[in-house]
């Protein structure tokens, strides 16, 4: 399904986004760079997969996260002694876009697991359908354009960190009613209320922190703030699925030895991975207390118009006559 949708962005670009044809210099690619960054990332990432299977404590795992942090401090030190690096480390002297970067991380681990148990959760437990259980997110999405244009709006009046904060909080209250479904749970009791509520947090620390992760970034450096933060939300995705699988799998483990039954004991597990889903994003309420503060507009939004004072409209009167 997501081809389409591809192919439909790449024909949109083409026509709405204007080329720049400007000749520059040619620099030499940061290449290495580059293979190290890659390769670190790309063995964090399946390292953080495949742990709760192999576990933890085995020594591949051990030797692949020792080997992917051994390519990134190599990175770190290429990038400072490269002429033209791929990812200039002075990026992060922008006040509030490290923190900004990490309120993503986090969140967005919680925001991604979430959906994961859940519709393990609606399968397993409440025998949906794969096409009932998506279409069990439908108010999902309302929720999360709805919050998104009316969070782009309140920049202006309160500044994005107020808001990024108020959604991460707003999503835990979500997320943790959501840890409480039962195994015998209907959908308008047990699932859609904390949805509804955690889709409006949602759309809130999206755009929240794609503002503020973007503002005070030159021009040249604006695409590198952007892979920056979409690493943040991949980094993110790996590390709550890797974690949180594991401790849903140990409490239903555990269980199923117990003698619970498989509905119970995987109900159990799902309750106790939603409900470190509710303790990640209360975290990342608390590191976007640190993130960049600014009252800019998001791209694509029309800023609202000022408020005029009572005499405001008397006066350009008099001044028209």
């Amino acid at each position: 399904m997501n081809l389409p949708v591809c192919l439909l962005a790449l024909a949109a670009a083409f026509r709405l986004v204007d080329g720049d044809r400007r000749s520059a210099r040619r620099i030499r690619f940061d290449t290495p760079g580059a293979i190290l960054v890659t390769g670190g990332m790309l063995l964090t990432v399946h390292a953080l997969v495949e742990a709760p299977d192999r576990g933890w404590g085995t020594a591949r795992t051990i030797g692949e996260l020792t080997t992917a942090a051994l390519l990134l401090a190599a990175f770190v030190v290429n990038e400072r002694r490269s002429r033209n690096p791929l990812a200039p480390l002075s990026i992060f002297r922008i006040k509030g876009l490290a923190a900004a970067d990490a309120t993503q991380l986090i969140a967005f681990a919680g925001f991604y697991s979430m959906f994961f148990f859940l519709t393990l959760y609606m399968q397993n437990v409440l025998g949906y359908s794969p096409v009932k259980a998506g279409a069990a997110y439908l108010p999902v999405t309302a929720g999360i354009a709805l919050a998104a244009g009316v969070s782009a709006r309140l920049f202006t009046r309160f500044g994005t960190r107020p808001v990024i904060v108020t959604g991460a909080l707003a999503a835990a209250v979500g997320v943790y009613y959501l840890s409480r479904i039962p195994t015998d749970g209907s959908y308008p009791v047990d699932l859609l209320p904390g949805l509804l509520v955690m889709s409006v947090g949602l759309g809130a620390v999206f755009v929240g922190v794609t503002t503020a992760a973007n503002a005070g970034v030159p021009p040249d450096k604006a695409g590198l703030a952007a892979g920056l933060l979409n690493t943040s939300t991949q980094l993110g995705a790996a590390l709550g699925l890797a974690v949180f699988s594991a401790i849903a799998t140990a409490r239903t483990n555990h269980l199923l030895v117990g003698g619970s039954g498989e509905p119970a004991a995987l109900t159990a597990g799902y309750q106790r991975a939603l409900l470190a889903c509710a303790v990640f994003l209360l975290a990342a309420a608390v590191i976007a207390l640190r993130a960049t503060h600014t009252r800019a507009t998001p791209p694509g939004m029309t800023p609202p118009e000022p408020a005029q004072e009572p005499g405001d409209e008397h006066t350009a009167r008099q001044a028209a006559g």
